[in-house]
């Protein structure tokens, strides 16, 4: 008798439409779920059992991970002569829930305006804007202040419309 999946596996395409929407790239946005994926596991299944919303406990885990993704990412990129740009999302969805994902994924000019943004800019507009996260759980989730998490939303709309 096999046992059933842990609830947080349904969990993984919301993570990984968020790590891609952060990152830019579908393989470090992989990366990152299975990453994320690796600390819950780690937990005891006591530690597990303690906490009350594990869908928001991975989104916290994963954006977290995204932010240590991006700020190496930065670094790398400075020794990168090159232009950078992120790659597309494959056009093959398996389910039609899958195609509506791909039909609201972020347009190209916009992932690469998300590029110029600092990390903390793209993983405050990303959660905010885009997943209608409350600036309480975005601050949460970055470990900034509410208010904070707000100027860097506001800081990186500016950014979108120029």
């Amino acid at each position: 008798m096999t046992t059933p999946p842990e609830p947080v596996v349904g969990e993984r395409r919301h993570l990984l439409n968020l790590a891609y929407r952060l990152l830019g790239s579908l393989a470090e946005a992989e990366d990152a779920v299975q990453e994320t994926y690796a600390r819950w596991y780690a937990l005891t299944p006591a530690q597990r059992a303690a906490i009350s919303s594990p869908g928001a406990w991975l989104t916290t885990v994963a954006g977290r991970v995204c932010l240590d993704v991006l700020g190496s990412a930065r670094a790398r990129r400075e020794q990168y002569v090159g232009e950078w740009l992120p790659e597309p999302v494959p056009e093959q969805p398996d389910s039609v829930a899958d195609r509506i994902t791909l039909d609201e994924s972020v347009t190209m000019a916009f992932l690469v305006t998300l590029e110029a943004m600092t990390p903390a800019q793209r993983v405050a507009l990303v959660l905010h804007d885009v997943f209608g996260y409350a600036f309480a759980e975005v601050a949460e989730i970055t470990g900034r202040t509410p208010a904070a998490c707000r100027e860097l939303a506001s800081s990186a709309r500016r950014r979108v419309r120029a």
